[in-house]
Protein backbone atom coordinates (compact mmCIF):
# COMPACT_ATOMS: atom_id res chain seq x y z
CA UNK A 1 0.00 0.00 0.00
CA UNK A 2 1.61 3.67 -1.09
CA UNK A 3 2.08 5.99 2.17
CA UNK A 4 0.41 8.79 2.95
CA UNK A 5 0.50 11.57 0.55
CA UNK A 6 1.71 14.55 2.02
CA UNK A 7 1.51 18.53 0.75
CA UNK A 8 5.18 19.35 -1.49
CA UNK A 9 5.67 21.69 0.96
CA UNK A 10 8.06 23.05 3.30
CA UNK A 11 6.70 20.10 6.00
CA UNK A 12 6.72 17.76 3.31
CA UNK A 13 10.87 18.90 2.40
CA UNK A 14 11.60 18.73 6.41
CA UNK A 15 10.12 15.44 7.16
CA UNK A 16 12.34 14.00 4.17
CA UNK A 17 15.30 15.46 5.26
CA UNK A 18 14.57 14.18 9.01
CA UNK A 19 15.17 10.83 7.91
CA UNK A 20 18.56 11.33 6.33
CA UNK A 21 20.96 9.87 8.72
CA UNK A 22 24.52 10.81 7.88
CA UNK A 23 25.85 7.62 9.84
CA UNK A 24 23.64 5.51 7.81
CA UNK A 25 24.96 6.94 4.39
CA UNK A 26 28.75 6.96 5.85
CA UNK A 27 28.34 3.33 6.91
CA UNK A 28 26.36 2.32 3.58
CA UNK A 29 29.13 3.71 1.49
CA UNK A 30 31.63 1.98 3.68
CA UNK A 31 29.73 -1.26 2.98
CA UNK A 32 29.62 -0.96 -0.59
CA UNK A 33 33.69 0.07 -1.00
CA UNK A 34 34.05 -3.13 0.77
CA UNK A 35 32.98 -5.18 -1.71
CA UNK A 36 35.12 -5.41 -4.59
CA UNK A 37 33.34 -5.27 -8.26
CA UNK A 38 36.33 -4.72 -10.65
CA UNK A 39 35.48 -6.45 -13.96
CA UNK A 40 38.34 -8.53 -14.95
CA UNK A 41 36.75 -10.29 -18.23
CA UNK A 42 38.80 -13.38 -17.62
CA UNK A 43 37.29 -13.94 -14.31
CA UNK A 44 33.93 -15.07 -14.13
CA UNK A 45 33.64 -14.30 -10.60
CA UNK A 46 35.13 -10.78 -10.72
CA UNK A 47 31.82 -8.81 -12.09
CA UNK A 48 29.47 -6.33 -10.11
CA UNK A 49 27.04 -9.00 -9.03
CA UNK A 50 27.72 -9.37 -5.63
CA UNK A 51 27.44 -5.14 -5.33
CA UNK A 52 23.90 -5.81 -7.18
CA UNK A 53 23.05 -8.47 -4.58
CA UNK A 54 23.57 -6.00 -1.61
CA UNK A 55 21.70 -3.01 -3.34
CA UNK A 56 18.58 -5.50 -4.50
CA UNK A 57 18.55 -6.56 -0.36
CA UNK A 58 18.45 -3.23 0.36
CA UNK A 59 15.98 -1.92 -1.77
CA UNK A 60 13.89 -3.99 -1.02
CA UNK A 61 13.95 -4.60 2.66
CA UNK A 62 13.11 -0.57 2.22
CA UNK A 63 10.36 -1.37 0.98
CA UNK A 64 11.24 0.20 -2.78
CA UNK A 65 9.72 -2.19 -6.17
CA UNK A 66 12.75 -3.76 -7.86
CA UNK A 67 13.32 -5.00 -11.05
CA UNK A 68 16.50 -6.79 -11.67
CA UNK A 69 17.32 -6.44 -15.66
CA UNK A 70 19.85 -9.05 -16.75
CA UNK A 71 22.77 -7.03 -18.96
CA UNK A 72 25.15 -9.53 -19.04
CA UNK A 73 26.20 -12.61 -17.12
CA UNK A 74 27.16 -11.81 -13.63
CA UNK A 75 26.17 -8.36 -14.23
CA UNK A 76 22.70 -7.09 -13.69
CA UNK A 77 20.88 -3.71 -13.52
CA UNK A 78 19.26 -3.05 -10.27
CA UNK A 79 16.50 -0.56 -10.33
CA UNK A 80 14.33 0.51 -7.88
CA UNK A 81 10.98 2.90 -7.66
CA UNK A 82 8.27 4.17 -5.74
CA UNK A 83 5.29 6.28 -6.58
CA UNK A 84 3.38 5.90 -9.82
CA UNK A 85 3.83 8.61 -13.22
CA UNK A 86 0.38 9.29 -14.05
CA UNK A 87 -1.07 11.75 -16.98
CA UNK A 88 0.53 15.04 -16.27
CA UNK A 89 3.27 13.73 -13.99
CA UNK A 90 7.17 12.99 -14.44
CA UNK A 91 9.32 10.48 -13.54
CA UNK A 92 12.83 11.28 -12.51
CA UNK A 93 15.78 9.16 -12.53
CA UNK A 94 19.00 9.05 -9.81
CA UNK A 95 21.26 6.97 -11.59
CA UNK A 96 24.85 5.51 -10.48
CA UNK A 97 27.21 3.03 -11.41
CA UNK A 98 28.66 -0.04 -9.49
CA UNK A 99 31.27 -0.60 -11.27
CA UNK A 100 34.86 0.29 -10.55
CA UNK A 101 38.29 0.53 -12.19
CA UNK A 102 41.24 -1.45 -11.09
CA UNK A 103 43.27 -0.64 -7.91
CA UNK A 104 46.32 -0.70 -9.63
CA UNK A 105 49.26 -1.55 -7.47
CA UNK A 106 47.91 -2.00 -3.85
CA UNK A 107 50.98 -1.13 -2.23
CA UNK A 108 51.04 2.53 -3.77
CA UNK A 109 47.85 2.92 -1.63
CA UNK A 110 47.71 4.44 2.35
CA UNK A 111 45.01 2.50 3.16
CA UNK A 112 43.82 -1.15 1.50
CA UNK A 113 41.87 -0.49 -1.49
CA UNK A 114 38.62 -2.19 -0.98
CA UNK A 115 39.13 -1.49 3.10
CA UNK A 116 36.68 1.31 3.26
CA UNK A 117 38.68 2.76 6.29
CA UNK A 118 37.45 6.45 7.57
CA UNK A 119 40.00 8.66 8.36
CA UNK A 120 39.85 12.68 9.18
CA UNK A 121 35.80 12.88 7.57
CA UNK A 122 37.13 10.71 4.63
CA UNK A 123 36.47 7.43 2.73
CA UNK A 124 39.27 5.86 1.28
CA UNK A 125 38.85 3.15 -1.07
CA UNK A 126 38.42 2.10 -4.09
CA UNK A 127 34.96 3.84 -5.94
CA UNK A 128 34.56 5.33 -3.19
CA UNK A 129 33.82 8.59 -5.05
CA UNK A 130 33.49 6.99 -8.83
CA UNK A 131 30.89 6.69 -7.36
CA UNK A 132 29.58 4.47 -4.80
CA UNK A 133 29.45 7.52 -2.67
CA UNK A 134 27.24 9.07 -4.93
CA UNK A 135 25.25 5.90 -5.33
CA UNK A 136 24.98 5.53 -1.19
CA UNK A 137 23.64 9.22 -0.79
CA UNK A 138 21.09 8.71 -3.80
CA UNK A 139 19.71 5.59 -2.17
CA UNK A 140 19.21 6.84 1.58
CA UNK A 141 17.46 9.88 -0.47
CA UNK A 142 15.29 7.99 -2.25
CA UNK A 143 14.80 5.87 0.88
CA UNK A 144 13.98 8.89 3.09
CA UNK A 145 10.70 9.27 1.23
CA UNK A 146 9.89 5.95 2.49
CA UNK A 147 11.04 6.04 5.72
CA UNK A 148 8.98 9.72 6.09
CA UNK A 149 5.60 8.17 4.29
CA UNK A 150 5.87 10.91 1.70
CA UNK A 151 4.75 9.84 -1.77
CA UNK A 152 6.34 11.60 -4.29
CA UNK A 153 3.84 13.25 -7.18
CA UNK A 154 5.24 11.11 -9.72
CA UNK A 155 7.67 8.42 -9.78
CA UNK A 156 11.36 8.54 -8.41
CA UNK A 157 13.45 5.83 -9.74
CA UNK A 158 16.90 4.90 -8.77
CA UNK A 159 19.19 2.97 -11.26
CA UNK A 160 22.56 1.05 -9.66
CA UNK A 161 24.14 0.39 -13.47
CA UNK A 162 26.97 -1.99 -14.62
CA UNK A 163 29.54 -1.36 -17.00
CA UNK A 164 29.89 2.13 -16.89
CA UNK A 165 33.68 2.38 -16.70
CA UNK A 166 34.05 0.32 -20.44
CA UNK A 167 30.89 0.12 -22.81
CA UNK A 168 27.92 1.71 -21.01
CA UNK A 169 26.53 -2.20 -21.54
CA UNK A 170 23.63 -0.81 -18.48
CA UNK A 171 22.59 2.24 -19.33
CA UNK A 172 22.27 1.04 -23.31
CA UNK A 173 20.13 -1.62 -21.50
CA UNK A 174 18.00 1.19 -19.25
CA UNK A 175 17.24 3.13 -22.28
CA UNK A 176 15.45 0.10 -24.12
CA UNK A 177 13.01 -0.92 -21.21
CA UNK A 178 9.74 0.37 -20.31
CA UNK A 179 10.97 1.81 -16.92
CA UNK A 180 14.11 3.54 -18.85
CA UNK A 181 11.67 5.10 -21.86
CA UNK A 182 9.19 6.54 -19.29
CA UNK A 183 11.91 8.77 -17.93
CA UNK A 184 11.58 12.48 -18.20
CA UNK A 185 15.33 13.73 -16.22
CA UNK A 186 17.73 11.93 -14.53
CA UNK A 187 20.76 12.94 -12.25
CA UNK A 188 23.79 11.50 -12.68
CA UNK A 189 25.06 10.72 -9.39
CA UNK A 190 29.16 11.61 -10.50
CA UNK A 191 31.72 12.82 -8.22
CA UNK A 192 31.36 16.42 -9.28
CA UNK A 193 31.83 18.38 -5.91
CA UNK A 194 28.38 18.89 -5.88
CA UNK A 195 28.35 20.96 -8.32
CA UNK A 196 25.28 21.47 -11.22
CA UNK A 197 26.87 19.97 -14.16
CA UNK A 198 25.17 20.84 -17.21
CA UNK A 199 27.75 20.20 -19.95
CA UNK A 200 30.18 17.36 -20.38
CA UNK A 201 32.70 16.59 -23.21
CA UNK A 202 32.32 13.88 -25.47
CA UNK A 203 34.72 11.26 -26.79
CA UNK A 204 35.59 8.85 -28.89
CA UNK A 205 37.87 6.17 -29.26
CA UNK A 206 39.36 6.13 -32.56
CA UNK A 207 41.29 2.90 -33.81
CA UNK A 208 43.25 3.74 -36.66
CA UNK A 209 43.80 0.37 -38.90
CA UNK A 210 47.08 1.09 -41.65
CA UNK A 211 47.36 -2.19 -43.96
CA UNK A 212 50.82 -2.13 -45.53
CA UNK A 213 52.78 -5.39 -46.84
CA UNK A 214 55.31 -7.33 -45.00
CA UNK A 215 58.72 -7.31 -45.65
CA UNK A 216 62.07 -8.46 -44.55
CA UNK A 217 64.02 -5.47 -42.40
CA UNK A 218 67.04 -5.59 -44.82
CA UNK A 219 64.89 -4.80 -47.82
CA UNK A 220 62.30 -2.25 -47.10
CA UNK A 221 61.67 -1.87 -50.31
CA UNK A 222 60.10 -5.28 -51.00
CA UNK A 223 56.97 -3.82 -48.45
CA UNK A 224 55.22 -1.10 -47.67
CA UNK A 225 55.47 -0.07 -44.17
CA UNK A 226 52.89 1.03 -42.12
CA UNK A 227 54.64 2.24 -39.18
CA UNK A 228 55.78 5.21 -41.64
CA UNK A 229 52.03 5.91 -41.81
CA UNK A 230 51.44 5.37 -38.07
CA UNK A 231 53.63 7.97 -37.75
CA UNK A 232 51.71 10.72 -40.03
CA UNK A 233 49.15 10.01 -37.76
CA UNK A 234 50.49 11.04 -34.78
CA UNK A 235 52.05 14.16 -36.44
CA UNK A 236 48.93 15.09 -37.57
CA UNK A 237 47.33 14.35 -34.37
CA UNK A 238 47.46 18.28 -33.05
CA UNK A 239 46.45 19.80 -36.37
CA UNK A 240 43.44 18.03 -35.59
CA UNK A 241 43.30 18.95 -32.08
CA UNK A 242 42.97 22.45 -33.32
CA UNK A 243 40.39 22.38 -35.75
CA UNK A 244 38.73 20.60 -33.61
CA UNK A 245 38.88 23.44 -31.01
CA UNK A 246 38.09 26.20 -33.69
CA UNK A 247 34.92 23.86 -34.90
CA UNK A 248 33.46 23.61 -31.02
CA UNK A 249 31.95 25.56 -28.68
CA UNK A 250 34.02 27.08 -25.95
CA UNK A 251 32.46 26.25 -22.47
CA UNK A 252 33.56 28.39 -18.96
CA UNK A 253 33.39 24.63 -17.29
CA UNK A 254 35.22 22.43 -19.89
CA UNK A 255 38.29 22.13 -20.94
CA UNK A 256 39.13 22.89 -24.99
CA UNK A 257 38.82 19.56 -27.19
CA UNK A 258 41.79 17.30 -26.98
CA UNK A 259 43.43 14.62 -29.26
CA UNK A 260 45.27 12.16 -27.42
CA UNK A 261 47.34 9.21 -28.58
CA UNK A 262 46.99 6.17 -26.32
CA UNK A 263 47.86 2.75 -27.89
CA UNK A 264 50.73 2.20 -30.55
CA UNK A 265 51.05 -1.41 -32.02
CA UNK A 266 52.61 -3.25 -35.30
CA UNK A 267 51.61 -5.82 -35.70
CA UNK A 268 48.77 -5.69 -33.42
CA UNK A 269 48.28 -7.86 -30.59
CA UNK A 270 47.18 -11.59 -31.64
CA UNK A 271 48.67 -10.66 -35.59
CA UNK A 272 52.13 -12.25 -35.32
CA UNK A 273 54.72 -11.20 -32.78
CA UNK A 274 57.14 -8.05 -33.39
CA UNK A 275 60.44 -8.66 -34.62
CA UNK A 276 62.98 -6.60 -35.13
CA UNK A 277 64.14 -7.90 -38.68
CA UNK A 278 60.29 -7.50 -39.65
CA UNK A 279 58.30 -5.04 -41.53
CA UNK A 280 54.88 -5.68 -40.43
CA UNK A 281 51.68 -5.72 -42.66
CA UNK A 282 49.71 -4.26 -40.00
CA UNK A 283 49.81 -1.58 -37.53
CA UNK A 284 47.42 -0.06 -34.95
CA UNK A 285 46.94 3.20 -33.22
CA UNK A 286 44.04 4.51 -31.09
CA UNK A 287 43.38 8.28 -30.40
CA UNK A 288 41.37 9.32 -27.42
CA UNK A 289 39.20 12.42 -29.04
CA UNK A 290 37.62 14.71 -26.46
CA UNK A 291 35.09 17.33 -27.28
CA UNK A 292 33.05 19.81 -26.11
CA UNK A 293 29.18 20.56 -28.12
CA UNK A 294 29.04 21.97 -31.21
CA UNK A 295 30.27 18.98 -32.89
CA UNK A 296 27.89 16.22 -34.28
CA UNK A 297 29.30 12.36 -35.05
CA UNK A 298 28.79 13.07 -38.69
CA UNK A 299 31.43 15.96 -38.83
CA UNK A 300 33.56 14.21 -36.16
CA UNK A 301 33.90 11.21 -38.57
CA UNK A 302 34.57 13.37 -41.33
CA UNK A 303 37.61 14.95 -39.43
CA UNK A 304 39.03 11.39 -38.97
CA UNK A 305 38.29 10.16 -41.90
CA UNK A 306 40.15 13.44 -43.70
CA UNK A 307 43.25 12.22 -41.30
CA UNK A 308 42.92 9.12 -42.80
CA UNK A 309 43.07 9.97 -46.41
CA UNK A 310 46.28 12.37 -45.70
CA UNK A 311 48.12 9.93 -44.47
CA UNK A 312 47.59 7.68 -47.25
CA UNK A 313 48.56 10.64 -50.05
CA UNK A 314 51.88 10.87 -48.10
CA UNK A 315 52.90 6.92 -48.06
CA UNK A 316 51.47 5.22 -51.33
CA UNK A 317 50.37 1.68 -50.81
CA UNK A 318 48.73 1.73 -47.29
CA UNK A 319 45.44 1.35 -46.61
CA UNK A 320 44.06 3.11 -43.69
CA UNK A 321 40.48 2.93 -41.99
CA UNK A 322 39.38 3.63 -38.62
CA UNK A 323 36.26 2.94 -36.26
CA UNK A 324 35.09 4.30 -33.16
CA UNK A 325 35.39 1.63 -29.95
CA UNK A 326 32.59 1.65 -28.00
CA UNK A 327 30.40 3.99 -30.52
CA UNK A 328 30.12 7.31 -29.82
CA UNK A 329 29.68 9.34 -27.01
CA UNK A 330 28.86 12.61 -28.10
CA UNK A 331 29.24 16.04 -25.71
CA UNK A 332 26.02 17.02 -23.71
CA UNK A 333 24.54 20.36 -22.95
CA UNK A 334 21.43 21.63 -20.96
CA UNK A 335 19.97 24.28 -20.52
CA UNK A 336 19.59 26.20 -17.02
CA UNK A 337 15.90 26.93 -18.09
CA UNK A 338 15.68 22.96 -17.54
CA UNK A 339 13.05 22.18 -14.88
CA UNK A 340 15.34 19.47 -13.42
CA UNK A 341 17.99 22.65 -13.57
CA UNK A 342 15.77 25.11 -12.23
CA UNK A 343 14.36 22.06 -9.06
CA UNK A 344 17.92 21.58 -8.78
CA UNK A 345 19.00 25.14 -8.03
CA UNK A 346 16.20 25.68 -5.54
CA UNK A 347 16.80 22.43 -3.78
CA UNK A 348 20.76 23.53 -2.91
CA UNK A 349 19.14 26.58 -1.69
CA UNK A 350 16.63 25.11 0.29
CA UNK A 351 18.83 22.89 2.27
CA UNK A 352 22.27 23.79 2.13
CA UNK A 353 21.29 27.17 2.64
CA UNK A 354 23.91 28.80 -0.44
CA UNK A 355 23.53 29.39 -4.07
CA UNK A 356 24.46 26.82 -6.58
CA UNK A 357 27.68 26.20 -7.83
CA UNK A 358 27.96 25.25 -11.50
CA UNK A 359 30.63 23.14 -13.24
CA UNK A 360 31.10 20.71 -16.12
CA UNK A 361 32.18 17.20 -16.70
CA UNK A 362 35.30 16.83 -17.92
CA UNK A 363 34.73 13.25 -19.43
CA UNK A 364 31.46 11.40 -19.93
CA UNK A 365 28.83 9.97 -18.04
CA UNK A 366 26.04 7.24 -18.72
CA UNK A 367 24.13 10.47 -18.82
CA UNK A 368 25.59 10.76 -22.26
CA UNK A 369 23.66 7.60 -23.48
CA UNK A 370 21.03 9.17 -21.68
CA UNK A 371 21.20 12.14 -23.36
CA UNK A 372 21.94 11.21 -27.05
CA UNK A 373 19.16 8.22 -26.71
CA UNK A 374 16.21 9.75 -25.28
CA UNK A 375 16.90 13.35 -25.23
CA UNK A 376 16.75 13.28 -21.28
CA UNK A 377 18.08 16.49 -19.71
CA UNK A 378 20.56 15.30 -17.33
CA UNK A 379 22.37 17.27 -14.24
CA UNK A 380 25.75 15.63 -13.03
CA UNK A 381 26.68 15.86 -9.55
CA UNK A 382 27.85 13.83 -6.74
CA UNK A 383 30.33 13.99 -4.07
CA UNK A 384 33.81 13.58 -4.07
CA UNK A 385 36.89 15.38 -5.86
CA UNK A 386 36.88 15.05 -9.49
CA UNK A 387 40.43 14.85 -9.72
CA UNK A 388 40.48 11.78 -7.59
CA UNK A 389 38.43 8.94 -9.31
CA UNK A 390 41.04 6.14 -10.84
CA UNK A 391 43.95 7.49 -8.52
CA UNK A 392 45.12 5.80 -5.44
CA UNK A 393 44.02 7.10 -2.19
CA UNK A 394 40.82 7.86 -3.78
CA UNK A 395 38.60 8.96 -1.25
CA UNK A 396 35.31 10.62 -0.57
CA UNK A 397 34.04 13.41 2.23
CA UNK A 398 31.57 12.85 5.01
CA UNK A 399 30.03 16.21 4.83
CA UNK A 400 30.04 15.91 0.99
CA UNK A 401 28.12 12.72 1.54
CA UNK A 402 25.57 14.18 3.69
CA UNK A 403 25.05 17.26 1.05
CA UNK A 404 24.69 14.75 -1.62
CA UNK A 405 21.51 13.21 -0.25
CA UNK A 406 20.27 16.13 0.67
CA UNK A 407 20.19 17.78 -2.67
CA UNK A 408 19.03 14.63 -4.00
CA UNK A 409 16.01 14.70 -1.75
CA UNK A 410 15.32 18.08 -2.33
CA UNK A 411 15.77 18.21 -6.12
CA UNK A 412 13.26 15.10 -6.56
CA UNK A 413 10.25 16.70 -4.28
CA UNK A 414 10.42 19.79 -5.74
CA UNK A 415 10.75 18.03 -9.75
CA UNK A 416 8.26 16.00 -9.24
CA UNK A 417 6.21 17.97 -8.08
CA UNK A 418 5.64 20.26 -10.76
Amino acid sequence: MSPPRLSSSRKALDAVLARIDGEEVVELTRALVRIPSVYRPDDPGATEQQVANFVETWLRREGFRVEVQPVAPGRPNIIGWLGEKRPGQRSLLLEGHMDVVTEGDARQWSFPPFGAELSDGRIYGRGAADMKGGLAAAMAAAAAFLRASVEPAGKLVLGALVDEEDRMLGVRHLVTTEVGRELDAAIICEPEENELCLVQRGVVWARFRVRGRMAHGAMPEAGINPISALGSLLREAPALERRLRNRCERSRYLRPPTVTPTIVQAPPRGVGLPQSNVIPALGELTLDVRVTPGIGASELGAELDALCRAAEARHPGVKIDWEPINQFRLATRVEREEPIVQAMAIAVRQVLGRRPRWGGVPGSTDGTILRMELGLPIVTCGPGNRLIPHQADEYVEVAELLDAARIYAGSALKYLEA
